[in-house]
Order: C-alpha cells, then sequence, then structure tokens
C-alpha cells in the first residue's frame, strides 16, 4: 500500500506468514539512497541495521511471525533529487528447521510516484517540446507490444492514454498531432529540495508515446530537463505499456 502527495510518499508493506510453522529471525534491511529522505517504523526487532525510528522501530535481532500473523513495515518518504531505480530491500528469515532465507526485492517507489499532472494546449506543448531538444535531455525507446495484446486500434490507444495518466500521473496533452496512434502528456517532478531563494526544486517532463499499429509496436519518447528523470519515465512507460 503506497500514496503520495507531491515529492512526500507513505508506504505501508506488510509481511503475512501463510507456512504451516513460525518464520524466525525475520529481518529487513533497506538500503540508503542519496536521493531519498526515509524515516522507517515497523514491528520491534524487524529492522536488521538496526536504524528503525518511532515507537517501534529498532533492534536487529529479528522478530519471530507467527503462523497466519504479519510483519509491518511503514516507510516515510522525501524525495530530494531525480533517480531512476527503486529502492533495494533484503528479506531474510529462518525457517522452523533452520534453513536460511534471503531474498532481494525492490520497493515500489518510483520517479513517476512523485509527478504532478500538467495540461498544456498543443502549441504550448510542442513549444516546450523544441525547446527540449539535445541528446542529454531526451531517451527513446522502441517496445513491441505484448504478443497476446489485440491489434492496436482506437480502443488500445485509450489503454494507453490510461497509463500515461493514472500510471505515470501525467496531464494528457490533447491535439498536439493529426492522428490518433500518438499520446502526449506533461508533469512536474516534485523534489522537497530548496533553491538558493528556498523554493522547491522541481523538473518539467514531457512524454510521447507513437505507436505504428503495421508492426505491433510503440515508440517511446521522453524530454526533460534532467537526464535521470528522462531515463526514469521512458522506463516506467516500457514497463507499463509491456503490461497493458
Amino acid at each position: 500500500k503506497h500514496e503520495y502527495v507531491g515529492s512526500q510518499g507513505r508506504i505501508s508493506v506488510f509481511f503475512g506468514n501463510l507456512s504451516p510453522t513460525p518464520l524466525h529471525r525475520f529481518r529487513v534491511r533497506i538500503d540508503d539512497c542519496d536521493h531519498l529522505r526515509m524515516q522507517k517504523q515497523g514491528t520491534d526487532g524487524l529492522f536488521d541495521d538496526g536504524d528503525g525510528e518511532g515507537g517501534e522501530g529498532g533492534g536487529g535481532a529479528g522478530c519471530t511471525v507467527a503462523v497466519r500473523t504479519q510483519a509491518k513495515l511503514l516507510l516515510l518518504v522525501e524525495v530530494t533529487a531525480p533517480f531512476d531505480d527503486a529502492p533495494a530491500m533484503r528479506v531474510m528469515f529462518e525457517a522452523e528447521d533452520g534453513t536460511r532465507h534471503e531474498y532481494p526485492l525492490r520497493l515500489p517507489i518510483v520517479a513517476t510516484c512523485f509527478m504532478e499532472p500538467v495540461t498544456l494546449e498543443p502549441g504550448a506543448f510542442m513549444q516546450r517540446w523544441k525547446s527540449l531538444e539535445g541528446q542529454d535531455r531526451e531517451c527513446q525507446e522502441v517496445v513491441k507490444a505484448p504478443p497476446n495484446a489485440p491489434p492496436i486500434d482506437e480502443e488500445y490507444m485509450r489503454r494507453i492514454a490510461l497509463i500515461i495518466t493514472d500510471g505515470l500521473k501525467f496531464g494528457r496533452c490533447e491535439g498536439c498531432d493529426p492522428t490518433p496512434w500518438t499520446v502526449s502528456g506533461a508533469a512536474t517532478f516534485r523534489t522537497g529540495a530548496k533553491d538558493l531563494n528556498g523554493n522547491n526544486i522541481n523538473v518539467g517532463c514531457l512524454v510521447r508515446v507513437e505507436a505504428n499499429p503495421q508492426v505491433g509496436a510503440f515508440r517511446v519518447t521522453t524530454r526533460t530537463l534532467h537526464p535521470l528523470c528522462s531515463k526514469a519515465v521512458k522506463n516506467v512507460a516500457l514497463v507499463s505499456i509491456k503490461l497493458a
């Protein structure tokens, strides 16, 4: 469970034990990230490095997760800079017979979680699009539609539009193209970092998804002032289209 407002997010993770025996020395380790301020709270003993905060945090010996119960983890985060990789989390525990288990995972915290939609008129969108030309500002990649996907038609493009608006949290900018095979969007990446005047540092982001129905493929192009933002938006868009 996760929710975001501006540059801040609240992420709840529940670890349920559905096995017939307890899980012992259950621990979680979350790597520190330069681009995230993070407060961690959780079931007593959950954090492997002892860096938990709050009434329930702390300890490194692990906790026991009884049958049909849960260990709980709460993260309060604030993004301070663009990034293109989700934070790493490692889950470790011992089974009743002493077998040790360790699983490297990723938290569902990606750059598009911190987007704020922006709606632009066609002229304004194309003006900004052209102003962001340049190798360091643009990322582009072609992705094939999933093998079991239906033919790319206008209904399929409506699904792509929902990926841009609901999934990536971009505002849809309609009327930018005379063809129904392109979806354009704009957003602002919000951070909690401050500039010299005390204002929050934000990054404007643009995305275009162009379909080629004949070959069943999409070209995803992102343009921002920050290379990591461009890369991050492109990567999330590609994964989302593959799952559409």
